[in-house]
């Protein structure tokens, strides 16, 4: 078993799909991710085509979404659960016929991208929310080291979700 460490963000989903190609190629078959490490074991190489959805509680029957995928040709391989809902890793063989998309056409993929996009700025609200308590205590506790920290921490997660948000709206515009 090989673990690699390796952040993808939700908006470079695509590139997390490419990443786990190669390593295909090169004989590491995926297996799952946990504690952002990739979990891998030694097979012989392959063309494996990897593709990443999102399934949220309110997307209707997951057995019924599953058995869809699985009638083109695609299996599932891992869930990881999150947001009220989970990320779907599928994979399918490069030798067996049929497309290596998931996404037949462009506005069911903006329909992914505006459903991440509403999932994870409401997640950030959250967050920005929770946070501000937290450095209000820091000011009547007259902690400055605390609050630079809080600071620190919330303007990077402002960052990040903003950059994320940026980039599907980006997607969701392209496809347009």
């Amino acid at each position: 078993m090989k673990k690699v460490f390796k952040i993808f963000t939700v908006d470079n989903f695509e590139k997390e799909e490419i990443y786990l190609r190669k390593m295909a190629k090169k004989g590491w078959q995926f297996k799952k991710y946990q504690g952002l490490k990739y979990y891998f074991e030694k097979e012989k190489p392959q063309d494996i085509y990897y593709r990443i959805d999102y399934h949220g509680s309110d997307d209707g029957d997951k057995n019924e979404y599953l058995q869809l995928f699985r009638d083109s040709g695609w299996e599932p391989i891992f869930f990881l659960p999150i947001l009220d809902g989970e990320w779907v890793y599928f994979k399918k063989n490069g030798d067996e016929p049929g497309s290596t998309e998931i996404f037949t056409d462009a506005s069911s993929k903006i329909q992914l991208f505006r459903k991440l996009k509403k999932r994870w700025l409401r997640f950030a609200m959250f967050f920005v929310c929770a946070f501000i308590p937290l450095l209000v205590i820091s000011v009547i506790l007259r902690n400055p080291v605390l609050f630079f920290l809080l600071v620190v921490i919330l303007g990077a997660n402002i960052f990040l979700y903003g950059k994320m948000a940026l980039n599907l709206t980006k997607k969701i515009q392209e496809l347009q």
